[in-house]
């Protein structure tokens, strides 16, 4: 019997609380990246979560937004115990694997999420992760964007750059589980969720001024500078069964973000929203982005707009106003769209099929067989 296959995922954030909430059903479990659901795909997965004392936490702060990635050095020293590992974070890992014999050397996969936009912003950050990114054996992309740009960049070919759709937890937003009794349930227009930087909420609040009444549940930094009108109002950052509640309440979801010449944020802004969203049962509107296709038909799963023009946008959120069966359609189709292809359980699905692929195929030249 062949034994399954031994898989360290590296997260930059803790997760075994968010794994104890994601199993009592008080959470998502979209940032476990399927972690969760392994069992039965022939592989053993683990994750390393060290203690920082004081100091290390302290080293972290002063190193900013490297901090976190430096910290997961420290897992290093267990890599040569697995067949591969799973990085979502910790990219100086990718440099620092490279001390290690390549014998005991096992395959690095990296979970593309950023990838594209921090290389095109082209600071020194950007070489030095581009020079880390040569060292994975695969690059794990969530839209096929992402993998034309690696590919035409670092001169990959197109089994090192997989594509692995991402998923929502369609248990945990579902749209039965949705209190009524809560603040967040009082009823709204238009909710506006999402605290990743490529939001885009200027041109929102631009096109609900004098209409709709909009709830925006985001992070303080997302609206810095901007007026609400009256009859916009912002939460900021619900928890996950708060924000449940809000969606059930919400009579469209609005996901406004920059285009895709923009570098803010993440490479796919708004995707993961938007499938929160159809799996809460409501209909939506997004920015036309090049992921959003990979993830849904326009206009039959989801309204699509042109990036920051506020008309088209009011435009889009008064169709589904004015026209209460047609949201309702698209919705559905949303939604079945969302349970036939884009849970959590599709993505553990997804990467166990390129973790299996990784460790069975050669190494590329210079490398050696893991363990």
């Amino acid at each position: 019997m062949t034994r399954p296959l031994r898989v360290l995922f590296v997260f930059t954030a803790r997760k075994r609380e968010l794994l104890a909430r994601a199993a009592a059903g008080t959470a998502p479990d979209t940032l476990l990246f399927g972690y969760n659901h392994l069992d039965g795909t022939g592989i053993a997965p683990d994750v390393y979560e060290p203690e920082y004392p004081p100091a290390g936490q302290l080293a972290a702060r002063q190193a900013g937004r490297l901090g976190p990635d430096l910290l997961q050095l420290r897992t290093l020293r267990l890599f040569p115990r697995y067949d591969a590992v799973f990085l979502t974070g910790g990219w100086p890992l990718l440099l620092a694997a490279r001390a290690i014999p390549r014998r005991r050397r096992p395959r690095l996969i990296w979970l593309n999420m950023t990838l594209t936009n921090l290389l095109r912003r082209e600071r020194p950050l950007s070489r030095l992760l581009e020079a880390g990114l040569r060292g994975a054996d695969r690059v794990v992309c969530v839209a096929r964007h992402q993998q034309a740009y690696l590919q035409r960049r670092l001169g990959w070919e197109a089994a090192r750059t997989p594509l692995a759709l991402s998923g929502t937890d369609a248990a945990f937003y579902a749209p039965e589980r949705a209190r009524r009794d809560t603040p967040e349930a009082a009823p709204v227009d238009v909710l506006a969720p999402g605290r990743d930087a490529g939001r885009d909420y200027a041109t929102l609040l631009s096109a609900v001024h004098g209409g709709p009444r909009v709830r925006l549940v985001c992070s303080p930094r997302n609206v810095a500078g901007l007026t609400l009108p009256p009859n916009a109002a912002v939460r900021y950052d619900l928890p996950a069964t708060a924000l449940r509640d809000a969606y059930g309440a919400a009579g469209a979801v609005a996901i406004p973000t920059h285009g895709d010449a923009s570098t803010l944020g993440s490479d796919c802004s708004g995707t993961l929203v938007l499938l929160d969203a159809l799996a809460m049962g409501r209909p939506a509107v997004i920015s036309r982005r090049a992921s959003v296709a990979d993830y849904v038909t326009p206009e039959a799963h989801a309204l699509t707009v042109a990036p920051g023009q506020p008309a088209p946008l009011r435009a889009a959120l008064d169709s589904l106003r004015d026209d209460p069966a047609g949201a309702a359609r698209l919705a559905a189709a949303g939604r079945e769209r969302v349970l036939e292809a884009l849970t959590t359980r599709h993505f553990a699905a997804r990467l166990a099929a390129v973790l299996h692929e990784s460790v069975s195929t050669p190494p590329r030249s210079g490398q050696a067989n893991p363990g």
